[in-house]
């Protein structure tokens, strides 16, 4: 029975880690993306601040399922593309 319960415990804690770096990488596309549009965003080349600000939404929301290790990596990342953002409508304004 004992042995059971260890198989299934580290079948879980696989399964867990698989997981956490398939979320990691999808969050690291959305922010990749994210970026890549705000780019376009100030280079005049189409208007993608609604797209960039639902990426940076839905990196937001999935961040809190990380362990703190990736968060800790990935938020400073999340910041930097909503301040690009922010700086590209700022430029925006003042043209």
């Amino acid at each position: 029975m004992m042995r059971h319960q260890i198989s299934e415990a580290r079948k879980l804690a696989e399964l867990r880690a698989l997981t956490d770096r398939q979320l990691t990488e999808l969050i690291n596309s959305r922010l990749e993306r994210g970026f890549e549009l705000a780019q376009r965003l100030h280079y005049g080349s189409g208007d993608h601040y609604e797209e960039v600000t639902r990426l940076c939404s839905e990196v937001a929301r999935l961040l809190p399922v990380l362990s703190r290790a990736d968060r800790i990596r990935l938020q400073p990342r999340l910041a930097e593309l909503e301040g690009t953002l922010t700086f590209g409508i700022a430029m925006q304004a003042a043209s």
